[in-house]
C-alpha cells in the first residue's frame, strides 16, 4: 500500500524527514541504468534538478514535487520496474502536496488561480491515460487531497476545516463536515478534528461517524499516516512534548496504543509511513535521528537503525520502505520479514509499560482463527490490548515485581462446558480467554472483554458476566461484571489471577415473579449475577421479609466483597459456626453494618430505615461524601418516625434516589421485602456504575 500521509504542504511543521535531493533525475534506481527521462509533453527533467518537497509512492510508481534551479516546481512520477521518469506538469504555477494511489496522482496548483490570492485548485493526473484534470467545481483555499478509486477528498482553510468528497466519474461533490487533513481509504476517510485536535473517521456508505483519537486540554495530534487498517499519529501537547501512537480502524471497541512514551525531543522529524504489515517513525535517541519500525499487528516497536548516511526515506510500497540517497539512487529496505503474518505470535511491550498488542491468528484450515499475543508487563504497570479490541487488561503499578510475560489466547468454546455451579445452562457472548501471567498477581487487575454485536447480547446488557472456569471442577463461576453502555460493549471487572474468562449470559427466571411483577427487572438481574436466590423450591417469595444477615449477604456480594472468617466474631450474636458469619463479617469490615451494645440481631427482620443506613454506606465508600448529600424529608407525613440515629443516612438514600416513599410516606420501621432488597441493591449497582 503507498505512503497514506497527511498535514503536508505549507505547515508549520518541519518536513527534514521528507526532504529528499536528486532523486534519481540524471542517476539510477537500485543501481540499474536509468531510461531515458521522457517528460509529459516533448521536454527533458531538467539534468541536477533538485527535490525539495513532497513525494508519494503508490504500488511501482513515486511521485515528487521538483524545484528546478530558476524555481520553477514540476510534478514527476517515476515507475521503478523500468526507471522510467515522466513529467507530469510543465505549466509555471504554484503546486503542492502530490499524492498517488493506484494509477491517480493528485495535488494543488495554482491553476487558474490568481497567484497572489489565497485560493488553489485540486488537480488529477491519471498515469494510464496521461489526462489531466481540475477537479474542484468552485474557487476555495483547499489544501491535502488524497485519492482512492473514484473519490478524492481535500479540505479548505476554514477556521475548522471543511471537507469535500469529490467523485470523479460524475463530478458531483458533497460536504463531508468540518475536519481538516483528510485521507480517503477503502471506502473511510480519516482526519483531523480542529476543535480537539483528535481524530475522526467517516464511513461513506453510511455516513456515520467516530472519534478514533479524542484529546484536548492542550493535546493535539500533529501528523498521522493510515493503511485503511491502522492509523499511526504523532500526539503532541503545549509543553511541547510528543509521542507516538496507534489505532485500529477495523474494530470500533479498539482504544488508541502508545508506541513511546510523552516526553520532550531534542529534535521533532516529520516521516512516517505505514506499508500493508508495517510502519516507520523517526524520532531522536541520543542526539541522533533513528528510524523505527512497527510491527501493526503486535503494535511492536522495534529500531532500524539511524538514519543518517543521507537516506532521504519516500514511503511504502507493501511492505517495502523506499529511499533515495545523495547519489540520486533508489533503494528500500523489505520489512515485510518483521511481520507476524495470520499466525500466532508475541512480543514485548514497550518500555513505558504500556504494552504491546496482537490480532493475529492461528488457523488449522477448518476453525475460525484464533488470536493469541503475548506481553511484556513492568512494576509500573500498564495496559495490554489486542489490536482488534476484544480483550483490554488494565495492570496497576506494582501488580508484578518485576517485568512479566503475560499471554492472552483466544480459545475454542467447544473445550469448555457452558454450565454453572447449580449446572443451570449458560450462553457464551462472546470468545473464550485464557489469560496467563508467569508471576502471581500481587493486585488485581481491570479486565474487559467484549461481547459480539448483536441485539440479543444488548437487549441481555445488564445480565452479562464475565465469567472464569474452574478446570478441576469442570463449570463457570461468576466474577463480576459492568456493562455500562457508556463503557461500549464492554464486560469489565477486577481479576486477581491467571484463568480462563469469558463473558457469559445466565438466564434465571421465578414463576412468582412473572413479566408484570413490578420487580421482575431488578430480581432477574441480580439473580443472572448470582446476587440473589431462590428460596430452594424454585420459587423466590418476593413478599417474604427479608432478616439482617441475608441483606448484608445480598449487599456484599453485590459489591464484590468476599466473605471473611476472623478467629474472633465481632458480634457476640453471630458465631462462627453460622451461614451468615463470613458475610457479617465481611460487612461490617467494609464499614456497611453496625451492631447495638455487641450485637447484630441477625435474624431480625431488616427495617427500612436499616437498610437505607447500610445502602448509604456502601455508596459514600464508593461515590466519596461530596457526592452524597442529604435532601429534606418534609415531603414525607411520617417523618417524625426515622430514628434520630438514621435519619441524615435517610436523607441521603432518598437524596441518592436509592429509595422511594410510598405515596406521602417513607415507612421507615417498616420491614423490608426481597423484592424490594432486590430493587434498592438493583439502585445502588447503577448509581455506582456497576450494571
Amino acid at each position: 500500500m503507498g505512503e497514506h500521509a497527511t498535514k503536508r504542504g505549507s505547515r508549520r511543521w518541519g518536513r527534514a524527514g521528507l526532504l529528499w535531493a536528486a532523486i534519481c533525475l540524471a542517476g539510477s534506481f537500485g543501481g540499474s541504468a536509468a531510461a531515458p527521462a521522457k517528460a509529459a509533453g516533448e521536454g527533458t527533467v531538467p539534468a541536477g534538478a533538485m527535490s525539495q518537497s513532497d513525494s508519494s509512492v503508490s504500488g511501482g510508481t513515486v511521485v515528487w514535487l521538483n524545484t528546478a534551479a530558476d524555481g520553477e516546481r514540476q510534478i514527476y512520477a517515476r515507475d521503478q520496474t523500468t526507471g522510467e521518469i515522466k513529467a507530469l506538469t510543465t505549466r509555471s504555477t504554484a503546486k503542492d502536496v502530490p499524492y498517488i494511489n493506484g494509477t491517480t496522482v493528485v495535488w494543488t496548483d495554482k491553476g487558474e488561480q490568481d497567484p497572489s490570492s489565497a485560493n488553489w485548485d485540486i488537480y488529477s493526473y491519471d498515469l494510464t491515460t496521461g489526462v489531466e484534470r481540475k477537479l474542484n467545481n468552485k474557487a476555495g483555499e483547499y489544501a491535502h487531497p488524497s485519492v482512492s478509486g473514484n473519490g478524492v477528498v481535500w479540505a479548505d482553510n476554514q477556521k475548522y476545516g471543511r471537507m469535500i468528497y469529490h467523485d470523479t466519474a460524475t463530478g458531483a461533490e458533497a460536504s463531508l463536515g468540518e475536519g481538516r487533513y483528510p485521507v480517503l481509504t477503502q471506502g473511510r476517510v480519516v482526519y483531523q478534528n480542529a476543535r480537539d485536535g483528535g481524530l475522526s473517521m467517516i464511513e461513506l456508505s453510511s455516513g456515520v461517524k467516530r472519534p478514533l483519537v479524542s484529546l484536548g486540554g492542550g493535546h493535539y495530534v500533529d501528523w498521522f499516516v493510515t493503511n485503511g487498517e491502522y492509523v499511526l499519529f504523532k500526539q503532541k501537547n503545549g509543553q511541547l512534548e510528543s509521542k507516538y501512537g496507534m489505532v485500529s480502524l477495523q474494530n470500533r471497541l479498539s482504544d488508541p496504543q502508545d508506541l513511546t512514551e510523552m516526553s520532550a525531543k531534542a529534535e521533532e522529524y516529520a516521516f512516517m509511513s505505514m506499508g500493508d504489515t508495517q510502519a516507520v517513525f523517526m524520532m531522536n535517541e541520543g542526539g541522533q535521528a533513528v528510524l523505527k519500525g512497527v510491527d501493526l499487528a503486535l503494535a511492536k516497536v522495534y529500531s532500524l537503525g539511524e538514519a543518517g548516511s543521507g537516506k532521504k526515506y519516500i514511503g511504502f510500497s507493501g511492505d517495502r520502505l523506499f529511499y533515495t540517497v545523495t547519489d540520486g539512487s533508489l533503494g528500500s529496505l523489505d520489512l515485510s520479514k518483521n511481520s507476524t503474518g495470520p499466525v500466532t505470535g508475541g512480543g514485548s511491550s514497550s518500555s513505558s509499560g504500556s504494552t504491546g498488542s496482537h490480532s493475529g491468528a492461528q488457523n488449522d484450515g477448518n476453525k475460525a482463527a484464533l488470536a493469541s499475543a503475548k506481553f511484556v508487563v513492568g512494576s509500573e504497570g500498564g495496559t495490554l490490548s489486542l489490536t482488534d479490541g476484544r480483550v483490554k487488561l488494565e495492570v496497576a503499578s506494582g501488580t508484578f515485581a518485576k517485568e512479566t510475560e503475560v499471554t492472552v489466547s483466544e480459545v475454542d468454546k467447544a473445550g469448555y462446558p457452558l454450565k454453572d455451579e447449580k449446572g443451570r445452562t449458560l450462553e457464551a457472548a462472546g470468545a473464550v480467554w485464557n489469560i496467563q501471567a508467569v508471576a502471581e498477581f500481587g493486585k488485581k487487575a481491570q479486565l474487559a472483554l467484549a461481547y459480539d454485536d448483536k441485539a440479543y447480547w444488548t437487549d441481555h446488557r445488564e445480565k452479562l458476566g464475565i465469567y472464569r472456569y474452574d478446570n478441576s471442577l469442570g463449570y463457570w463461576t461468576y466474577v463480576g461484571g459492568s456493562t455500562g453502555e457508556h463503557n461500549g460493549r464492554y464486560v469489565r471487572t477486577q481479576i486477581g489471577s491467571s484463568g480462563t474468562y469469558a463473558v457469559l449470559l445466565r438466564k434465571v427466571s421465578f414463576p412468582d415473579v412473572n413479566a408484570g411483577h413490578w420487580a421482575v427487572k431488578e430480581v432477574e438481574v441480580l439473580a443472572a449475577r448470582g446476587i440473589v436466590d431462590g428460596t430452594g423450591t424454585g420459587t423466590y417469595a418476593p413478599k417474604d421479609i427479608l432478616t439482617r444477615a441475608q441483606f448484608s449477604k445480598m449487599l456484599a456480594g453485590a459489591l464484590g466483597i468476599p466473605p471473611l472468617t476472623p478467629a474472633q466474631s465481632t458480634f457476640r450474636d453471630v458465631a462462627s459456626g453460622k451461614w451468615s458469619y463470613g458475610w457479617v463479617e465481611a460487612a461490617a469490615a467494609a464499614g456497611i453494618v453496625e451492631g447495638d451494645q455487641g450485637m447484630f440481631r441477625p435474624e431480625d427482620g431488616l427495617t427500612r430505615e436499616q437498610m437505607m443506613a447500610m445502602l448509604v454506606r456502601a455508596a459514600q465508600d464508593r461515590l466519596g461524601e461530596s457526592q452524597v448529600q442529604g435532601q429534606g424529608l418534609d415531603r414525607f407525613k411520617d417523618r417524625e418516625s426515622i430514628s434520630a440515629w438514621a435519619l441524615p443516612l435517610v436523607e441521603q438514600a432518598v437524596s441518592l434516589r436509592l429509595v422511594e416513599g410510598s405515596g406521602d410516606a417513607i415507612n421507615a420501621r417498616a420491614t423490608t421485602t426481597r423484592a424490594e432488597a432486590a430493587v434498592v441493591i438493583y439502585r445502588l449497582l447503577e448509581r455506582i456504575g456497576q450494571l
